[in-house]
């Protein structure tokens, strides 16, 4: 409930700030001007970033045969419907507990790799972020700084995350709480064993950190996949008769990205617009155009993942209740 109430507080705090003295028949009329004809364009590169994620996600599973990659892609669409539509990441959750049980496979583990695959867009981000900043705007210094923060967050995680499963740390870290902490403590170690069983069965959707090659291709597609969302940004924003850069697009795909991870209402409602807000007035747009396009990005976005993923759940529906394991 408090996490409602805070992100439907943050949501009201940005609206208020980006509606402020902005002329809403300005932005309805800059609305107008988009261009249908990018629209085929918009959907098959974001097609092709959301059929590229399940080629990736294979990968984090070990590339395990039972696995189809175009299933596994239809699965993470559904997750991304989801995490927009409903608050506190509930798609990953679907993601880990569909696989999981119809699969028969450990729900952590599933839950791990999707864990994983977080954490690898967050540095392919973080990457497009400091290249754009290192080609357009090297001295400014409140981007350097969002570029840096960024940074270590997302490649502190990642690295984190690569010295406890690349070098089985997690073994040191029970072996030191059982022989040091608990000593004869029985229902300590009890439930210390459980725990245990848990944080292994996560680890295993780390398991490709341990391997170097792997671990690279898996960068690879990261940075493939936000490159295409990056095309779709670029399509969006030059189809309203004006003319952004390829600077632009990498600005704002960055931007509204990292305002994702802001609590909010439903389908990012505040925080996304701002973040648009704030990349595009380096290139001189006015609060009306700005917020004019981020609701139609929002808008096109939506409705593509939706009419995709709900497609793909009325099907499976019922192929599913005849081979729960029906790829």
């Amino acid at each position: 409930m408090m996490k409602k109430i805070l992100g439907l507080c943050v949501t009201l705090i940005f609206l208020g700030v980006i509606l402020y003295k902005i002329d809403l028949a300005n932005v309805v009329s800059v609305i107008r001007l988009f261009h249908l004809s990018f629209l085929p364009f918009i959907i098959v590169f974001y097609v092709l970033s959301l059929l590229l994620r399940g080629v990736r996600w294979k990968l984090f599973l070990n590339n395990d045969s039972k696995y189809s990659w175009f299933s596994l892609a239809e699965i993470s669409t559904v997750g991304t419907m989801l995490n927009i539509f409903i608050p506190a990441r509930a798609g990953d959750v679907f993601r880990a507990y569909y696989l999981g049980s119809f699969k028969g496979e450990k729900k952590l583990k599933i839950f791990g790799s999707v864990i994983l695959e977080r954490l690898f867009d967050g540095t392919a981000i973080f990457l497009i972020l400091l290249f754009a900043v290192k080609m357009y705007f090297s001295t400014s210094e409140v981007i350097n700084v969002t570029a840096t923060l960024a940074g270590a967050l997302f490649l502190g995680s990642l690295l984190a995350a690569f010295i406890l499963f690349r070098f089985n740390k997690l073994n040191s870290f029970f072996d030191f709480i059982e022989t040091k902490l608990l000593k004869s403590d029985v229902d300590g170690k009890h439930w210390l064993s459980i725990l245990k069983h848990h944080v292994y069965s996560f680890s295993e959707g780390f398991a490709i950190l341990k391997d170097n090659k792997v671990l690279l291709l898996s960068l690879g597609y990261s940075l493939a996949i936000w490159g295409l969302e990056c095309v779709v940004v670029y399509f969006i924003i030059n189809s309203f008769e004006l003319v952004f850069p390829v600077s632009a697009a990498l600005f704002v795909l960055t931007l509204t990205t990292f305002s994702t991870m802001l609590p909010s209402t439903s389908i990012f409602l505040g925080p996304f617009q701002a973040a648009y807000l704030l990349a595009l007035s380096i290139y001189g747009a006015d609060k009306e155009l700005a917020l004019a396009i981020s609701v139609v990005h929002n808008l096109v976005l939506m409705v593509i993942i939706s009419v995709i993923g709900l497609a793909w759940m009325f099907r499976h529906n019922f192929a599913d209740r005849k081979n729960p394991t029906n790829g």
